[in-house]
């Protein structure tokens, strides 16, 4: 475990000092378990807020419907600290019709806290003082044989809480993990239930399934488990080859914006109707208002999707005096990438950029090469990093 945190160390050491349990928890143990390098680490304890507050002078409280506290380091370092919590229903001695939680302040133990998280893998503590693994869960097992499966019956927890089998998905895609077969038959059965949940935290989960680098993969998923048809059902099927240049993209360490990421979705559906009869940009304009009642699309992504979309067709030298010049042009690098077409509009579109003294900032590794034919690639193979 040389991987951990020398800050989260330190909180962990300050909070027995002052007699308390703390441990590392969730994504930050799955992934030293798996060894790979967590991007953060997060703490749990039996102190409340109030009391890690109090304890640690560079902290504070954030959130509503789950209360924690951050403590801040050099480097704009975080270690997020929450108290140890119960399941809200199961203090109570009936169980409500309506099993939605609204809001998850019970405080609990740590066996209480493990059980009330969403998926085994993600329910580990880990206590670095005596180098010892807490599970309560299965979820050892679990990572060793490579499935998502949610913690107790997944009819109830995916009732609890919808937005879970986003997050099953997720990590099914981001591992390269199959998911249990009880686990995906309740996410088939419950995925009309997920608009119930706040938008915010929809468009939050559905951003990082693009953004991953593991995007096909998820997006087959969510296809297969009918999230597409409650979500997205104005996708057409070439869709999945503009998820795999996002992926490249991502791959390339190129950062990819929400507003590209729901472009490059949209870009075949757009220019299948362009080739017709509809308007594609009324067309544009109904979507983006559906999607931000569905998931929250942010107005500013609104106004970029539409300008980038409508740039696609008509590419000109004109947008390179564009606000969203930068958008546009990554768009018709990933439609060109997944098309296996030659990139070399997009090389004079930067040069002229360049001369014009609005120079296009490249990412780290350069532009990456476009490839013949479609492929689905293996996430087994991967080795990059991911954050829980």
């Amino acid at each position: 475990m040389s991987l951990i945190d020398l800050n989260a160390l330190w909180v962990i050491k300050r909070l027995r000092a002052k007699n308390y349990e703390a441990y590392l928890t969730g994504g930050c143990v799955r992934d030293l378990l798996l060894g790979r390098t967590p991007k953060d680490f997060d703490v749990a304890t039996n102190a409340k807020p109030e009391e890690v507050r109090q304890i640690f002078k560079n902290s504070r409280l954030i959130g509503r419907r789950f209360l924690l506290a951050h403590v801040f380091f050099p480097g704009n370092k975080i270690v997020e600290t929450a108290t140890f919590r119960a399941n809200p229903l199961d203090v109570q001695e009936d169980l409500p019709e309506d099993l939605l939680l609204t809001h998850d302040n019970v405080y609990g133990n740590i066996e209480e806290d493990a059980r009330r998280r969403d998926l085994t893998i993600n329910g580990l503590f880990y206590d670095p003082i005596e180098g010892k693994v807490l599970d309560f869960v299965g979820g050892r097992a679990d990572l060793e044989a490579r499935l998502i499966r949610t913690i107790g019956d997944p009819d109830i927890r995916f009732q609890e809480d919808p937005v879970r089998i986003l997050r099953a998905i997720k990590f099914a895609s981001r591992l390269g993990f199959q998911i249990e077969e009880n686990t995906i038959a309740a996410m088939k059965q419950h995925v009309s239930e997920i608009p119930r949940c706040a938008p915010a935290r929809l468009q939050e989960e559905f951003v990082r399934l693009l953004t991953s680098g593991h995007a096909l993969e998820a997006f087959m998923l969510c296809k297969a488990s009918g999230i597409l048809e409650v979500f997205m059902p104005e996708l057409t099927e070439d869709f999945l080859k503009m998820l795999q240049a996002v992926d490249a993209a991502v791959e390339r360490e190129v950062d990819v914006s929400a507003a590209v990421a729901f472009s490059a979705l949209l870009l075949p559906s757009y220019l299948v109707l362009e080739k017709s009869d509809q308007n594609e940009r009324n067309w544009v304009d109904k979507l983006c208002v559906s999607w931000a009642e569905r998931i929250r699309l942010a107005r500013h992504d609104q106004d970029k999707i539409r300008s980038i979309l409508s740039a696609i067709s008509s590419f000109s030298p004109a947008i390179v005096h564009k606000s969203w010049f930068r958008e546009a042009l990554l768009l018709q690098t990933l439609y060109l990438y997944s098309e296996g077409q030659s990139l070399e509009p997009i090389g004079i579109l930067k040069a002229m950029a360049r001369d014009l003294g609005k120079p296009y900032i490249q990412d780290k590794r350069g532009v990456f090469k476009p490839r013949p034919h479609f492929r689905r690639r293996r996430p087994q193979g991967r080795s990059r990093n991911h954050a829980a």
